[in-house]
C-alpha cells in the first residue's frame, strides 16, 4: 500500500503541475481570500480532463481552444512513469486510477468551493453551469482519464516485472 500512495503522490503532483504550466496563459484575478487555490486548480485541472476531444480538435472545457495531443500524452507518459517507478502492477493500477479520480473529484469540487471567490452569483453559476455541461457531454475523455491511464501503468509494470523474474528463473534451471 506504501507504494500506492507513494505512486498517488507523484502523479497527483505531476498532473497538478502540467495543468499549470497548460493553463499559464490565462489571465488570474487576484482577491485577498484564501479560496483563490480552488480557482488555480480548476485552470489547472481543465486542460486535463478532455483528451479525445482535444485530439479530435474540439474546443477544451469552457470554449478554450484545443491543445492538440499534449493532454492524451501527459495522462500516457504519466501512467508509463508510475508503471516505470513502482514495478508492482496492482500498486501502479491503483495509484494512477486513484491519482485520475482525485482530480476529476478536485476539478468538481473547485467548480462549487470556488463560489466565494467570484465577483457575483450570477457569474459563477453562469460559468459552473457551462463547465458542467460541457464535462457531462465528453463522456469519452472521463472515460479514458479514469482506465487508460491506469492500464498502461499496470501492464508496463507486469512487463517489467515479468522482465526481472526471467533471469532468476533460467538460473533456477541452470542450478537443477
Amino acid at each position: 500500500m506504501g507504494r500506492a500512495l507513494a505512486g498517488y503522490g507523484l502523479g497527483l503532483g505531476l498532473m497538478t503541475l502540467a495543468g499549470l504550466f497548460m493553463s499559464i496563459n490565462e489571465p488570474l484575478t487576484y482577491s485577498s481570500s484564501q479560496l483563490d487555490i480552488f480557482i488555480i486548480l480548476l485552470r489547472a485541472y481543465t486542460p486535463l480532463l478532455t483528451p479525445i476531444s482535444s485530439v479530435l480538435g474540439q474546443p477544451m472545457i469552457g470554449g478554450y481552444p484545443p491543445l492538440g495531443v499534449i493532454p492524451l500524452l501527459l495522462w500516457l507518459a504519466i501512467g508509463y512513469a508510475m508503471g516505470l517507478m513502482l514495478m508492482s502492477p496492482e500498486a501502479a493500477g491503483k495509484a494512477t486510477f486513484l491519482t485520475s479520480a482525485t482530480i476529476i473529484m478536485l476539478w468538481i469540487g473547485s467548480l462549487f468551493l470556488s463560489a466565494p471567490a467570484w465577483q457575483d452569483q450570477h457569474a459563477w453559476l453562469a460559468t459552473i453551469s457551462g463547465l458542467a455541461r460541457d464535462l457531462i457531454s465528453r463522456p469519452i475523455d472521463v472515460a479514458f482519464i479514469l482506465i487508460a491511464p491506469a492500464l498502461l501503468s499496470a501492464l508496463t509494470s507486469q512487463i517489467l516485472e515479468t522482465i526481472r523474474q526471467k533471469p532468476i528463473r533460467e538460473e533456477e534451471l541452470e542450478e537443477r
